[in-house]
Order: structure tokens, then sequence, then C-alpha cells
């Protein structure tokens, strides 16, 4: 069996500050390969006790996978710990060092000298490129094992281990995996809709993962097998599922607006320009995404063209107020789709109505509707966040019933 033990290293991490996301999404990766995680781990700061976990792994495990802990700081002790562990002495290496001089100097800064340490490797180890960031990883091929070495910030990781997972050489497995994506349905509506075919164990296997735009239904397992059970399970889930596989809610609104030739625009009042912000973050979004109006507080809704009875009549949180909002941006922007949000981001109450609240308004050619939902969600930026993809999801929705 070829076991792996994934590491994540930091304070941050025990304490909450940070979630774990990097241990979650190595795992993932490596669910195309005869890999058994067998154990994953966050360690504190602390060499002596990251320095054993390192050493008990490296026994264990055929392959060890660290996050975490390469920084420039007296507290990024993860060289030092590996080295402890491995039983080698760190050593400078002067073309890493002048690298890291000259990233600076294009800045138009020199390198502090704590970013000396990033330089220093043990012997057996080599160099894993960060073409985004100051701190290289390291990969240590010894005894048939392998242990790999990342930062923690993700945009730094994800590019570094893509090059190197393949060269590995992991054992392969037969492996397929469809993933819905849904938007609506909580976890436990859909493991009732699904009934025998939510399936945990076996040659195929269905997961459901709660994300930001909604609750990803896996498939995934022997792939003469997950076609068929995909099969089955997607008419369970009807209009719920937004998108498949690499779907994200902004790219699949935009493109399908591009192929209307329609274009959008956004007046945004709980998700605070949440909503504007997934949209330009894909690439073109200019070409039907037209931009938009964050009017947050009573005096700045109190300037749109909407009749002034309207919010003493119904209040900001409602349905009525999504609706007339969305109608003003689309007529203010000359727009084909116009989106609107309102609702309770917290920590109190509004008008009455709880934390989570929200209406998204939608104005278009066919008319102007609105959607209440009611999110869950541990913070003010997990609901903005929610809240923003909900209305894109509700888009989506109308362009594939619009003829």
């Amino acid at each position: 069996m070829f076991l792996a033990e994934i590491i994540g290293v930091g304070d941050e991490l025990l304490y909450g500050e940070t979630v774990d996301t990097n241990t979650a999404e190595i795992a993932v990766s490596l669910q195309p390969y005869a890999v058994e995680v067998r154990r994953t781990l966050r360690v504190a700061d602390n060499l002596e006790a990251l320095a054993q976990e390192v050493r008990e792994a490296w026994q264990k495990a055929r392959l060890v996978v660290l996050s975490g802990g390469l920084g420039p700081t007296p507290d990024d002790i993860t060289r030092e710990a590996i080295a402890a562990a491995l039983g080698e002495a760190l050593e400078p290496d002067p073309a890493v060092l002048d690298w890291l001089e000259q990233l600076f100097a294009d800045r138009g800064w020199k390198m502090p000298e704590v970013n000396r340490k990033q330089a220093l490797k043990i012997p057996s180890a080599r160099w894993i490129e960060n073409p985004r960031g100051t701190a290289p990883g390291w990969w240590v091929h010894q005894a048939n094992k392998d242990l790999v070495c990342l930062p923690g910030p993700p945009a730094e990781w994800r590019p570094m281990w893509a090059e190197v997972l393949p060269r590995l050489n992991l054992p392969q497995k037969p492996y397929k995996q469809v993933t819905f994506k849904t938007f609506g349905l909580g976890e436990s509506r859909i493991v009732e809709l699904l009934g025998d075919l939510f399936r945990r164990e076996g040659a195929v296997e269905v997961g459901t993962y709660a994300k930001m735009d909604g609750v990803a239904v896996v498939v995934r397992g022997e792939p003469s097998l997950v076609d068929s059970l995909a099969a089955r399970i997607r008419p369970l889930l009807g209009e719920a599922v937004w998108g498949q596989n690499g779907d994200t809610l902004p790219a699949l609104a935009l493109g399908m607006l591009e192929a209307r030739q329609a274009t959008l625009a956004t007046l945004e009042s709980m998700t605070g320009g949440a909503l504007g912000a997934l949209l330009t973050g894909v690439a073109g979004a200019s070409k039907s995404y037209l931009g938009g109006l964050v009017a947050y507080n009573l005096a700045a809704k109190s300037q749109l063209p909407i009749p002034e009875e309207l919010a003493a009549r119904h209040g900001v949180v409602s349905a009525a107020f999504a609706e007339a909002t969305a109608s003003a941006a689309r007529e203010m922007l000359h727009a084909t789709y116009a989106l609107s949000t309102t609702g309770v981001a917290g920590p109190e109450a509004l008008e009455g109505q709880p934390v989570g609240t929200l209406y998204v308004g939608l104005a278009g050619p066919g008319g102007t509707q609105s959607r209440h939902y009611r999110l869950p969600g541990a913070n003010r930026e997990m609901l903005r966040q929610r809240a923003a993809h909900a209305a894109l999801a509700l888009l989506v929705s109308e362009l594939r019933r619009a003829p």
C-alpha cells in the first residue's frame, strides 16, 4: 500500500485564524492515484514538535507533503524541522541567494537579511521553483520515498504542486470523477433525494461538499461505474444543478450573456461589491458586464430612481425593494439584465429580519422577479460571498429558461 501523509504548518492553522484548505486540496489531488492518505495533521510553529511529526511521517509513509512555514521570519521553521528529522544540515545555495537578491532588486528594494534563510536547503533536497513568491519549495527523494515541501499561500503552492505531482511517478488507478454543482439544496436534502444512490464505499462513491457556490455532488471511482451512476443522479437534482465539473458561476453567467449578445448591470447592497468582484474576476468580463453601483446606507439608497414611498411601505430588505433596484440598475446602465441584492449581513437583525436574509432582484426582457433566501454563514464575508453566488445562480437559471 502506498501511504501518504499531509502536514499543514503554522500557528494560524491551530488558532483558527486561517482555515487549512491546503491539506484538503492536496488530498483531493491525490485521489486519481493509488495512494491512501493515511493521516493529515496541523502542527504549530514549534521546531521540536514539527521535527517529531516529520520524522514519524517519513518513517511510515511513501509520500509526505508539507505546506507552510517557508517564509523568512524566525517562526518559519519548516526547513529546520525537516533538516532535523532527516538528520542533515542546512546549507546556503549561492544561486538561489542571487535569485532572491535580484527578485528584490527588480522591485526596487534591497533584500532584507532575514530573507537569506530562504536560500537554505539540505543536500538531499532539490529546489522547486516558486514563480510567484520568495519561498522556493523542496523535493526530497530518498530510498524510494518522497517528501515535498511547499509554501503556504495557495497562489504560490498550487502551480508548484502541479509541476511536481506528475513527476512523483505515483501509482495510477482507474479513476473518474463527475461533479454536479447545485444551488438551493442543502446537503441533507440532497442525501434524501439520492436515497440508495448515496454511496460512501465500494468501487464508486458519492460525496456532498458545501461550498460558497452551493453544494457539490461528487461521483467518483471506477470509470465504468461512474458514468452510469451519474446519469441516474443527475435527474434527481433537477434544476438545482447550475454547472458541472470545472464550471464557475461568474464565468458561466458571462459566457451565456455573451452568447446572447446580452449585457448585465448590478446594484448591490448586502453584497457590498462582492458580486461585481466575482464578475470582474473573469477575463473578458467587460464584453457583457457593464458595471454596477453599491448603494449601502439609506441616504445612498434614497438617491436611486425609485418611488420614495416604496422603501417606507415595504422596507429596504424586501422583495419589492430588490425588484425596484434591479429595474433601476437596468434602466440606468441600459443593460439587457440587471441583478440587485439586499439583505442582512449582520451582526444585528434589520427591519425585523434575521442575519442571513437575502433578496435578489433580477430585471430582464421577460420582466422583473425576485428570490428570497435564508443563507447559512458564520460571518459577514461568508454571507456576502454566498449572496453574490445566489444572485448569479438566479441569473443562470433565468438565462436557461429564456427563449
